[in-house]
């Protein structure tokens, strides 16, 4: 287990879209891959903690950019303050708590920070069935996920 690498899924297991963090997290569990993985239901400290001490954090989380359902955005941390569309989004929570990190944890805070933001089509209804469109995007994000995590093994 590389504990230089880890997966944090964020969301809401019980509400619709919201869970499609949580989802990614339970298929790569599965997969044995060499990268730990952590589940957290805000976006707020509790993210810091989970990726501190890492070489290398893939962040996965919905979102509701106004984007057709089922849309991958993959940014980085700095992507988060310049890209208009996520100014204004729960993603600058996100990105602001990983500010924060850098700030006041820059030695353990990882060098390679990617966030993978789902777009949701609903997540006002309690239920563990997401939308076909969001299912679709969380097997393309669990394979996007797994060949981040083989090139770098391969290149370590």
């Amino acid at each position: 287990m590389d504990t230089q690498c880890v997966v944090v899924g964020i969301g809401n297991p019980y509400l619709q879209d919201d869970r499609a963090g949580v989802v990614v997290i339970e298929r790569l569990e599965q997969e044995n891959l060499a990268c730990r993985t952590e589940v957290v239901y805000t976006v707020g400290f509790e993210v810091m903690d989970k990726i501190r001490g890492c070489e290398r954090a893939i962040i996965v989380d919905a979102c509701m950019l106004g984007n057709e359902p089922g849309s991958i955005l993959e940014v980085g941390v700095d992507d988060i303050f310049s890209t208009h569309a996520l100014i204004n989004s729960h993603a600058i929570t996100l990105g602001t708590t990983l500010k924060t990190g850098y700030l006041c944890f820059p030695e353990e805070m990882p060098a390679d920070i990617r966030i993978l933001l789902i777009e949701v089509k609903e997540i006002k209804e309690f239920t563990q069935q997401m939308s076909p469109e969001v299912e679709a995007a969380v097997e393309i994000v669990v394979e996007r996920i797994k060949s981040l995590i083989a090139g770098k093994v391969a290149a370590g």
